[in-house]
């Protein structure tokens, strides 16, 4: 199911096979902002820039917890609206993160010291300070990573010819497509997509029964059966009766209808802006995976020069990311356009003023991955593994780039 949603392998060197995320520790990542800090999550202070204003910034370390449920957390400690908390981009759940944050409305409760550091062991604010301008999505130059890769059924010597082999490769063709990894989609529940298929389509009731109700094997039995049971039967107060009290977005949106007698379109739109969102931007980061699979399968493997109705800037070629604002002609309209007729979706869908107030205007994203600083750094014995072996990278990619889909070149046999 997974590999139907992700771009193909594109490298013809060996990897090393392996894991990772074992452990949150194995996988850290850290936001570089547009003046190139690092905000390594490991540091207790951080440097930052700008001018002294009205925002309350800070650096927030996570470990193990979705970048949502973190703010939801920060907004419950601090008692302020979830609204007022902004970031530049989400980090990985299951990791070790440091990112910038901007919070409004704190500004004199700050200057009072009554807004102290958060310490818990999943979310720790470092670096308190007050400056002028409210973080934006895409506010960051991209993000560092350092990965362990553990269970490595190979000897320390080939795992270090293979890794270098395979970075001299990737560095020298710069042939890795940037498609959006799983998390794009939802790593235990690769959902997204489809909710967002729905939505587009004008369909709110299917749209909340495939969030709510769609079950997949990786879940606990608990969540099983309450989804089962929503799905089959679409019964609310059945469904309340099991669901687990952590699932908040599920039970929001059941206690909504509850509320509403039914009125789903109402009920969704109720859920915070950029929550809502994330639905048809992932429907579109689904089309642009099969555009570009479809591209470098049948028309071009040079990911450095464009083909029909892609474009050229500075020296980088770029495909839409399919919306209401998008351009499209030659090859890339006759592969869109064939995609949205498998789909059963038109681009009339797009222009909808629905479609676009939940995310549908669409926009331009490089085709290939973007990155710096590859780096090997060690191999040695896995403590977790037995008569296994361990290998540690870094590596930076630009902002909106998925690790994973990098990894996945480096770890492919």
């Amino acid at each position: 199911m997974f590999a139907s949603l992700l771009t193909p392998i594109t490298t013809e060197t060996q990897g090393i096979k392996g894991s990772i995320k074992r452990k949150p520790e194995d996988f850290i990542v850290g936001e570089i902002t547009q003046n190139l800090e690092v905000l390594d999550p490991r540091l207790e202070n951080y440097k930052l820039e700008g001018k002294s204003g009205l925002f309350l910034y800070f650096v927030l370390i996570k470990n193990n917890i979705d970048t949502s449920s973190a703010l939801d957390w920060i907004a419950k400690i601090w008692n302020i609206p979830r609204k007022n908390i902004s970031i530049a981009g989400l980090k990985d759940k299951r990791a070790l993160t440091a990112q910038r944050v901007s919070v409004w409305g704190l500004k004199e409760k700050f200057e009072a010291s009554k807004i102290m550091e958060i310490n818990t062991p999943k979310i720790r604010t470092r670096s308190l300070c007050l400056r002028l301008k409210e973080l934006r999505l895409g506010d960051l130059w991209g993000n560092f990573f350092e990965i362990t890769i553990r269970n490595i059924d190979l000897d320390r010597v080939t795992i270090e010819n293979r890794l270098r082999n395979k970075f001299k490769e990737i560095e020298e063709k710069g042939n890795i497509l940037n498609g959006f990894g799983i998390q794009r989609f939802g790593e235990i529940r690769p959902i997204t997509h489809i909710v967002g298929e729905k939505l587009l389509l004008g369909d709110f009731r299917l749209a909340i029964k495939e969030y709510v109700g769609r079950v997949f094997e990786q879940e606990t039995k608990e969540e099983v059966e309450f989804r089962r049971t929503y799905w089959e039967t679409e019964n609310i107060n059945q469904t309340l009766g099991l669901i687990p009290k952590y699932l908040q977005i599920e039970n929001k949106l059941l206690y909504g209808l509850l509320q509403t007698n039914n009125d789903y379109k109402q009920v969704f739109l109720s859920l915070p802006l950029q929550f809502r969102k994330l639905f048809i931007h992932a429907y579109q980061s689904y089309l642009f995976n099969k555009y570009l699979s479809i591209r470098y399968s049948t028309y071009s493997k040079d990911l450095s020069t464009p083909i029909n109705g892609e474009k050229l800037i500075d020296g980088i070629v770029y495909a839409p990311l399919l919306g209401s604002k998008t351009e499209l002609k030659g090859d890339v309209e006759e592969i869109y356009l064939k995609l949205l007729e498998k789909e059963r979706v038109s681009l009339e869908d797009f222009y909808k003023p629905l479609s676009q107030k939940l995310g549908g205007v669409g926009t331009y994203r490089p085709i290939r991955m973007l990155f710096e600083k590859m780096q090997f750094l060690e191999t040695s014995s896995d403590e977790l593994n037995e008569n296994k072996n361990k290998a540690i990278i870094s590596f930076h990619l630009r902002r909106g780039m998925y690790a994973t889909e990098l990894l996945k070149e480096i770890l492919h046999d």
